[in-house]
């Protein structure tokens, strides 16, 4: 009896035994089951908040690919949305200014739950275009560029960072109409069959007066094509399709090269069809020359330089008169340089140069000369940092006593033909209305040549557009390399 006892004793130990152990393993494993959901719980919750961090730098990234709420944005940085966070709030974003055209983007993501957030940090290069000029030189005529003078399309030579804007690269280094020519006198009055012999004498005088060939092209201009010596052009001569990217215009087919309207003109009838526009500058703003600078003569926002008054002091004085406000420069006449108004640069193993620099690349200016360039000694360089636009004059015919001459009541003018740039720097784009733009780098008593150079640069000419108040055409951005942070 005593030993039944003693095994029904044990087989109740065991089964207390094996019960506790099976409660401990059942609660362990109802424990470990436990933080396996609150593991994943935990992992849904911060891939939730991950996602709603994402969306908010993707909400971002799409105002910046959309002209009108990019442009709204970027001008009030920073930029917090939403501006309270709430309970049902997915994500907040803010987006501050690194440099002018670089981002920091900043996005806090939150769970459904509120009980995690994300951090995501990145940031963006954004770019707001405008229809700016789309080669670093365009010309209404004949171009004549030597091997010492420089046409850069973007960045050659230069680092990221001096280059400032990736996709700064010109689609086209040239674009000329070198098969325009002025008008003559005999186009420019009536049939000759209708003069009477007393006006032949008169008719003598203004063909002597009227240069039908410019004079710095005649004879280095083969039939009507430009002269482009090819060691002067730095980057691709084709594109990535392999066609040329030298573009010749065809007559009334400048609007296809550049057609914008502008804010600046807002008080000047525009012409009828800009994609037919007989000129590059109407091409270019959409407006006739002449209604443009009796517009700008008389405008509080254009700085107007006669340098043909005798009164006027020097071009480098007038210009270092202007208010850093004034974004647009018109210039009437030759803009002669004074030496004491440059400044000296001393690059590593060059000897000292002196330079005087019109914008800058914060502040870039666009600049028309009517009838004139700069004018500089030789070891002067003169710098527009913006767009430069040269127009030629149009004089009155005199005759031998100095009268203007007159057919059939119509005052006869003739035009300037030809504009020399050697010495002339521009970083943006220079555009030219001559029939014939060349730089004659001839040599002098001491060796030294003037060399013109020309570099496109697409921020800065966006800049000035932007300043102008012109009207965006597109906007992007592009994500920064190596600048993804997630917390």
């Amino acid at each position: 009896m005593k030993k039944q006892q003693q095994q029904g004793f044990a087989v109740l130990t065991t089964v207390v035994i094996l019960s506790i152990a099976s409660i401990a393993y059942t609660t362990h494993m109802a424990y470990l089951q436990l933080i396996d959901n609150k593991v994943l719980a935990n992992y849904y919750r911060n891939n939730e908040a991950f996602a709603n961090a994402e969306s908010g730098v993707n909400l971002i990234l799409s105002k910046l690919n959309t002209v009108t709420i990019a442009t709204e944005m970027i001008d009030n940085l920073p930029f917090t949305y939403p501006n309270q966070v709430i309970s049902t709030t997915p994500y907040q974003v803010t987006v501050s200014a690194i440099t002018t055209n670089k981002l920091q983007v900043s996005s806090i993501g939150y769970s459904e739950d509120g009980s995690a957030l994300r951090n995501i940090s990145v940031e963006v290069y954004y770019y707001i275009d405008f229809d700016t000029p789309i080669a670093p030189l365009l010309s209404n005529g004949k171009l004549k560029i030597n091997a010492s003078d420089s046409i850069n399309d973007g960045c050659g030579g230069l680092s990221a960072s001096e280059c400032r804007a990736p996709g700064n690269i010109a689609r086209k280094v040239t674009v000329s109409h070198p098969a325009s020519s002025p008008i003559t006198s005999s186009q420019a009055m009536p049939n000759e069959s209708i003069i009477n012999e007393a006006d032949m004498d008169v008719v003598s005088l203004i063909d002597s007066n009227t240069t039908a060939i410019s004079t710095l092209c005649l004879g280095d201009i083969e039939g009507t094509g430009n002269s482009l010596n090819l060691n002067a052009i730095y980057g691709p001569l084709v594109d990535e399709e392999g066609a040329t990217r030298f573009q010749e215009v065809s007559d009334n087919q400048w609007g296809a090269v550049a057609s914008i309207t502008s804010p600046i003109f807002d008080e000047i009838a525009l012409i009828e069809d800009a994609t037919h526009a007989g000129s590059l500058f109407e091409s270019t703003f959409g407006v006739t020359w002449e209604s443009a600078k009796t517009q700008f003569i008389h405008s509080e926002s254009v700085a107007y330089i006669d340098m043909t008054s005798i009164n006027t002091v020097s071009c480098s004085e007038e210009l270092q008169y202007i208010d850093d406000e004034i974004n647009l420069i018109y210039i009437k006449g030759d803009c002669v340089i004074d030496p004491l108004d440059t400044l000296t640069s001393n690059a590593s193993g060059m000897t000292a140069d002196n330079h005087f620099t019109i914008g800058s690349t914060d502040n870039p200016k666009m600049i028309f000369i009517e009838g004139g360039a700069f004018v500089a000694p030789v070891n002067i360089a003169s710098t527009v940092i913006g767009m430069l636009y040269l127009i030629p004059a149009t004089y009155d015919v005199v005759d031998t006593n100095g009268n203007a001459v007159y057919i059939d009541g119509i005052k006869q003018t003739q035009q300037e033909q030809d504009i020399d740039i050697a010495g002339m720097h521009v970083n943006g784009s220079l555009l030219s209305e001559y029939n014939c733009t060349a730089s004659v780098a001839d040599n002098v008593d001491n060796g030294i040549q003037k060399h013109f150079s020309t570099r496109y640069d697409k921020h800065v000419l966006n800049s000035l557009y932007k300043q102008l108040g012109m009207t965006p055409s597109e906007s992007h951005s592009q994500l920064v390399a190596g600048t993804w942070r997630d917390f």
